[in-house]
């Protein structure tokens, strides 16, 4: 966490592109902002998910929502 900020330091998982954008991660499929409602226990869930696997709670619906597998 940034001692300054109070927020984390981002992580590089994905690369950019020459003009300084993120590569997307499904080709060329961008995502876009989509609005859920669930219940608390099911935004923790994904959180432990998330955590897990090392990535964040849209990553895990878009892996299960396309077929993958996460532990």
């Amino acid at each position: 966490m940034d001692q300054y900020s109070g927020t984390r330091q981002k992580s590089q998982r994905r690369p950019r592109t020459s003009d300084g954008k993120f590569e997307t991660d499904y080709g060329d499929s961008p995502k876009r902002l989509r609005s859920i409602r669930l219940t608390d226990e099911a935004w923790e869930k994904l959180l432990e998910i998330a955590d897990k696997n090392q990535v964040t709670r849209s990553e895990v619906i878009e892996i299960f929502a396309r077929g993958g597998e996460l532990y």
